[in-house]
């Protein structure tokens, strides 16, 4: 009997031996890899929002036939951990704004992939941003935004696409008499000048030169003569972005659809206000060269404090996007997608206006290229009667 029991303990010890050895071999190839495993990191076992870029190092070791690859990520830009203050600062939208039109533009800029560490779509906004308010090179926003220089390039192209779908939707010319009744009331609450539609200008935005000389202006830089009609409260109302610096202002809106809009006659009474860069016509009012009497000294100041709603909106357009202006560099960029930056940068802007985000205009903006006024003879006769009839009618 107890040679019998020492038997069955022995075979039970043997037993557990082998289970042992069982479960010590399965953990040696099996789980012990992954413990050790560099991939095996707090980025693979939780999901934050600012992981890194992944970036492949050759590194060399002892051995310099052999080369290992090391994954790097670096730190993404993130919202989270600025205050309002700092947030309004760098990317000159609050934070509310941004979310708000992260989700307008959402399902176009984030990944469609799978990936891991693909860049997420806030991440890509906010690249674009600060690039748009700080006028910094690609190298230096995608270093601070925590992507490479390729990844930027092309997100910010995936950026700009997305935001200029929104054209319809924030730069549109009124067509409907409410609409227009609105910006002619708030004209005429700043300068007393009636029915006035919008106030029209061109300012230029630097560019690096490019292939053809066209793009060279007045100033012998090169530059897009951007075409704007503003209302009031700076709000822009139309807008052409694609013609070289050497363009005039009058051919700009000659060949735009705007001038088909002023001249189809759906319109109510009223009329743009514009320089001596424009002609006079029935629709477009400008100053009196040398005015002699009382009624037309006060038709030139009023027209001066309406037509001052276009330089604001300029000012405030580039000191809030520093890209846009000169002093803060030149677009790096072909002419085809500085106009994508410009139209992008407009439809922000009528955001921020909307959701009364003011901006500090700079002391440093780029002076405009002087631009020669048109003949006499391009001044029609509907448009000195018309000017004539206001004169008479508002300021005598």
């Amino acid at each position: 009997m107890l040679i019998d029991a020492l038997e069955n303990c022995l075979l039970a010890l043997i037993s557990y031996f082998y289970i042992i050895i069982f479960f010590f071999i399965y953990f040696l190839f099996n789980l012990l890899p992954l413990v050790f495993s560099p991939a095996m990191d707090l980025r693979a076992m939780f999901h934050i929002h600012e992981q890194g870029e992944e970036e492949e190092l050759l590194q060399k070791d002892s051995n310099p036939n052999h080369r290992h690859r090391e994954r790097i990520f670096r730190p993404r830009i993130s919202l989270f951990g600025l205050n309002e203050e700092e947030v309004r600062s760098r990317y000159r939208f609050s934070t509310e704004v941004i979310l708000e039109l992260y989700e307008q533009i959402q399902q176009d800029i984030e990944p469609n992939c799978e990936r891991n560490h693909a860049v997420p779509g806030m991440v890509k906004l906010l690249s674009a941003l600060h690039y748009f308010s700080s006028a910094s090179f690609q190298g230096t926003v995608s270093a601070l935004s925590g992507i490479s220089q390729p990844s930027f390039s092309r997100h910010l192209t995936q950026v700009l696409k997305a935001i200029n779908k929104l054209t319809p939707q924030y730069i549109v010319f009124p067509s409907d008499k409410t609409a227009i009744q609105t910006i002619k009331d708030g004209f005429h609450k700043m300068s007393a000048f009636p029915n006035v539609m919008g106030s029209i200008d061109c300012t230029h935005v630097a560019l690096s030169p490019p292939t053809e000389d066209i793009y060279r202006n007045s100033k012998n830089f090169h530059s897009l003569n951007v075409q704007m009609v503003c209302a009031s409260d700076m709000r822009i109302l139309n807008l052409v972005a694609g013609y070289p610096g050497s363009t005039h202002d009058s051919y700009i809106l000659k060949h735009s659809s705007l001038h088909s809009i002023l001249t189809s006659g759906n319109l109510p009474e009223g009329w743009l206000l514009g320089d001596d860069a424009y002609p006079l016509t029935e629709w477009l009012l400008t100053p009196i060269k040398d005015p002699k009497t009382a009624a037309q000294k006060q038709y030139n100041a009023a027209h001066k404090a309406a037509h001052s709603a276009i330089e604001r909106t300029f000012g405030s357009l580039k000191s809030r996007f520093r890209c846009l202006d000169r002093s803060g560099g030149v677009l790096q960029y072909s002419p085809e997608k500085g106009a994508q930056i410009i139209l992008a940068c407009c439809i922000l802007h009528n955001l921020a206006v909307s959701r009364n985000l003011d901006v500090e205009i700079v002391d440093d903006l780029e002076t405009p290229p002087p631009v020669p006024p048109v003949s006499k003879e391009e001044n029609t006769q509907a448009g000195k009667q018309t000017r004539m009839r206001v004169i008479n009618r508002y300021f005598t």
